[in-house]
């Protein structure tokens, strides 16, 4: 048995194999067709910040996040030292946040805290978590993750503080851009 020819068939057709040898010294003929184009491999965009010191914030105002860890890609942007993060490209994105929490001495207790993120000033659905203090001794780690779609750019996100005064620390934001909206 030996390969004869091998050629591309149009897309949609039907591969084919064809002997145009004898039965005893086959000689296979292959037609094969062509795959549809490919749309090429996503190239990531990921975004990562953190802040590791112990850092006060008031109700109503945003996280501060001092750090760039990773940073991959153009879609997502943040500076050093400041709250909000911007995606210039729309698609899906996951955003997940992590970080610890404690109330300030003197507090007036029960104190309920909550964190959530915003979306170009508005709060996103599922993105909170909320955390009630009996004393000034507890400590807690939070954290939520959720998928947001960006229709239009850009769009600001940021981690705001609501409820009372409160020292968040080792805090981390990631935002992974996972895919387009077709």
């Amino acid at each position: 048995m030996q390969v004869g020819t091998v050629t591309t068939g149009e897309p949609g057709s039907a591969a084919q194999v064809t002997n145009s040898g004898t039965n005893r010294d086959a000689v296979l003929n292959f037609v094969i067709p062509k795959g549809d184009t490919g749309t090429g491999a996503q190239s990531p965009e990921i975004m990562n910040a953190y802040s590791t010191p112990s850092a006060p914030v008031t109700s109503g105002n945003a996280l501060i996040f001092d750090r760039n860890a990773v940073t991959y890609g153009t879609a997502i942007s943040h500076t050093p030292d400041t709250a909000p993060f911007t995606i210039s490209q729309p698609g899906f994105y996951d955003v997940s946040f992590n970080g610890s929490l404690v109330p300030v001495r003197g507090s007036a207790f029960p104190l309920e805290l909550l964190l959530y993120l915003e979306q170009n000033g508005t709060v996103v659905p599922g993105a909170t978590a909320s955390q009630t203090f009996q004393s000034d001794t507890a400590s807690i780690n939070i954290s939520f993750s959720e998928v947001i779609q960006v229709t239009s750019t850009p769009t600001v996100l940021r981690i705001v503080a609501q409820g009372a005064n409160f020292l968040y620390s080792d805090v981390s934001l990631t935002i992974y851009r996972i895919g387009t909206a077709s």
